[in-house]
């Protein structure tokens, strides 16, 4: 039985992740929520439930200290505005690049060396489409998320000799609560409601698709997306626009 360390595992993409793994694996969920946190620790298989601010680069280490980790999902995100650029906050830009990418050289470093003296072991980051195309409203945010797709390439061809496989996972507009702090309220409206968009599930089974293939296969990216959205598109396609067949 693996053991597994996820991220942002308290809603969203990571809950539905915990949720599936726990069923084979167990489960290591790191968050902030200590509601979500005690309510995850109920799941079967889960061994541990632990709060933390991975703003902190000390904290995000020593996550890691003392701990089984066969695989690391860096699946936490943060996007606390969606300001253009010139007048983004500054704290807003010091915690995007503290969460989103600082966060997953800290954890991905401590995990790897683990992994290294075992001879085997998984990295997965959850990236965004963000990371591939531009998307205004999302400068900085966009920009963590395509260094994390480099240093993952860079990762893995640094670590080729080594059974030790590095998976990228890139969803389009997900049903999540990623941008309510940024939008606010309205941001389910916004977002979600007039269009078609992942759920959460479907970005958590191509993460356990990844993760379950044969030892000597290497799923290096996944691309996901909503069947209306197009990455280098100029359009975000409603389902009351969408062609219907009879």
């Amino acid at each position: 039985m693996r053991r597994i360390l996820v991220t942002g595992a308290t809603s969203g993409i990571g809950r539905a992740l915990v949720e599936k793994l726990a069923r084979t694996d167990e489960v290591i969920c790191i968050g902030r929520n200590a509601d979500a946190l005690k309510a995850l620790s109920q799941i079967p298989n889960v061994v541990e439930a632990v709060s933390c601010d991975l703003s902190d680069s000390v904290a995000c280490r020593n996550l890691t200290e003392g701990r089984d980790i066969d695989v690391l999902v860096n699946n936490a995100g943060a996007l606390p505005s969606s300001s253009g650029f010139a007048d983004l906050p500054p704290e807003a830009i010091n915690t995007m690049i503290d969460v989103n990418f600082r966060a997953v050289m800290h954890l991905t470093q401590g995990a790897l060396r683990q992994m290294q003296k075992k001879g085997r072991g998984h990295i997965v980051f959850v990236g965004s489409s963000a990371g591939l195309f531009p998307h205004p409203g999302a400068t900085v945010y966009g920009a963590t998320k395509a260094a994390t797709s480099l240093f993952a390439d860079a990762l893995r061809a640094e670590l080729a000799e080594w059974r030790i496989r590095v998976t990228e996972v890139a969803p389009g507009r997900t049903r999540s609560d990623l941008y309510r702090e940024a939008i606010g309220a309205g941001a389910s409206g916004q977002l979600y409601d007039e269009y078609e968009p992942l759920e959460p599930s479907d970005v958590a089974d191509a993460i356990a698709y990844a993760l379950n293939v044969p030892d000597h296969v290497d799923v290096s990216r996944i691309e996901i997306m909503p069947i209306g959205q197009v990455a280098g598109g100029g359009r975000t396609i409603k389902k009351s626009e969408m062609k219907q067949t009879s």
